[in-house]
C-alpha cells in the first residue's frame, strides 16, 4: 500500500512538474515567435498568445498578423487564426527529426499601390517560416485559407478573392522517398469569385536552393460577370455574360523554366445594346460607346463555332535573368481568332524534362 502512494505522489510530481515546465515555456515561446517576426523589412508582425502541448511535442500560435507600414500607416497583409506546430511522429520512426506546420484561416492580401502591387517586398518569407519552428518542416497543411487582391485607389474599388483555399505539402525534407529529383508534393483546391473553381498540383524538390518543380494549375468557369467592378476601373467596359477558364503549366529546372498561361472566355457577352436597368440608362454616352468598340473587338477574334476567345501566354526563361514578356499574347488572340480554337484543360504538354529544354508545346 505504501509502495503505491509513493508511486502515485511520484506520478503526480512528474505531471505537476511537466505542467510548470509546460507555463514556463510559453512566455518564452511568444517571444521567440514574436522576435521572428520582428526581422521583416517594412512591415510588423505580431503574435497573441503561444500554447505549448509537450504530450503531442507541439505549441500553438494564437492570431498572427502581419502589416504592411508605410508613413506610419498600416495596412493588412496577412493573418492567420491558428498555426499547429507538432513534430511528425511517422518521420520519427524512420529516425528523423521534422514537423508539421498546419495554418488555420490564413487570409492574404495583394493590395495593389500606385503601380506597385503589395506581395511582401524583398522579405523572404519562408526564412520567417523556419524560424517559428525548432525542426524542419516536412509537412504543411491549409485550412480554409483566403487570397486578395485588393485596389483601393481605383473606381470603383476592386477586391477579387480566392477562398476556401486548401493546400497540402508533403515531403519537405525528403524523408520518404531519396532517389526520386522531385520527391516532394503539393496539392491545392480553393473557390473564386464568381463560383470559379481552382485545383492544382506539383512535384518539386525544396531542399534546392532554387527549388526544381514540375507544376500545373486549372481555375474552372469563373462567372466574369463578377469581373465588372475590375473591368469598370481598369478597362472601363462591363461583361453582361462569359465564363473564364484558365490553365497553366509551369516547369523549372536548375532555374531555367518553361511553360504557359492560357485564358478562355466562352459565351461573353460585353456591352447590352438596350439597358435594362435605371443605372445602365444613366451611364455616360462615352463609356456606353467604348463597351460597344469593345464587344465589337472580342466578337471578331472570337472563335465562332465555339463562341470562344482564348490565347496561350509562353513562359520561359531563367530565374536569374531578364527576360521580359513580350506581344506573343496579342499575337495568339488574334491568332486564336482566325486559325486555332484552343482546348480548355490542361495540355499535359509541359513536364520537368522540358525545363532546360525551352520546349514549348509537344507535337
Amino acid at each position: 500500500m505504501k509502495r503505491l502512494k509513493k508511486s502515485l505522489l511520484i506520478v503526480l510530481g512528474i505531471l505537476l512538474l511537466l505542467v510548470a515546465i509546460n507555463f514556463a515555456l510559453e512566455p518564452v515561446a511568444l517571444h521567440y515567435a514574436n522576435k521572428a517576426l520582428g526581422d521583416l523589412k517594412g512591415y510588423k508582425g505580431s503574435i497573441k498568445d503561444v500554447d505549448i502541448h509537450l504530450y503531442r511535442g507541439a505549441y500553438r500560435i494564437d492570431t498572427l498578423v502581419i502589416d504592411k507600414m508605410e508613413k506610419g500607416k498600416s495596412q493588412p497583409f496577412f493573418k492567420a487564426a491558428g498555426i499547429d506546430i507538432s513534430i511528425e511522429w511517422k518521420s520519427l520512426f524512420k529516425g528523423a527529426i521534422v514537423g508539421e506546420f498546419s495554418v488555420e484561416q490564413p487570409v492574404l492580401n495583394f493590395i495593389k499601390r500606385g503601380k506597385e502591387v503589395d506581395a511582401g517586398g524583398n522579405n523572404d518569407f519562408i526564412e520567417t517560416v523556419k524560424k517559428l519552428s525548432p525542426v524542419n518542416i516536412n509537412f504543411v497543411e491549409i485550412l480554409d485559407g483566403q487570397v486578395h487582391y485588393i485596389d483601393l485607389t481605383s473606381s470603383p474599388k476592386i477586391d477579387i478573392a480566392a477562398t476556401q483555399v486548401a493546400a497540402t505539402a508533403r515531403n519537405l525534407r525528403n524523408i520518404e522517398d531519396k532517389s526520386n529529383k522531385l520527391p516532394s508534393s503539393l496539392e491545392l483546391t480553393a473557390s473564386t469569385s464568381g463560383n470559379g473553381k481552382i485545383k492544382s498540383n506539383a512535384k518539386l524538390n525544396a531542399l534546392k536552393e532554387i527549388p526544381d518543380f514540375d507544376f500545373n494549375l486549372e481555375l474552372e468557369r469563373m462567372d466574369l460577370t463578377y469581373l465588372k467592378d475590375f473591368t469598370d476601373a481598369y478597362a472601363d467596359f462591363t461583361f453582361k455574360r462569359g465564363q473564364l477558364y484558365v490553365s497553366t503549366e509551369l516547369a523549372m529546372d536548375d532555374g531555367n523554366y518553361n511553360g504557359y498561361v492560357k485564358p478562355v472566355m466562352e459565351n461573353i457577352k460585353i456591352i447590352d445594346l438596350t439597358p435594362d436597368t435605371p443605372k445602365e440608362k444613366k451611364r455616360p454616352f462615352f463609356k456606353r460607346l467604348w463597351e460597344i468598340v469593345v464587344g465589337t473587338g472580342a466578337e471578331i477574334v472570337t472563335n465562332q463555332p465555339k463562341d470562344r476567345l482564348a490565347t496561350k501566354i509562353p513562359l520561359k526563361g531563367n530565374v536569374n535573368g531578364g527576360e521580359k514578356f513580350t506581344w506573343t499574347a496579342i499575337v495568339n488572340v488574334l491568332r486564336n481568332g482566325f486559325i486555332k480554337a484552343f482546348d480548355k484543360d490542361v495540355e499535359g504538354s509541359i513536364d520537368f524534362n522540358d525545363a532546360k529544354s525551352g520546349k514549348t508545346e509537344k507535337k
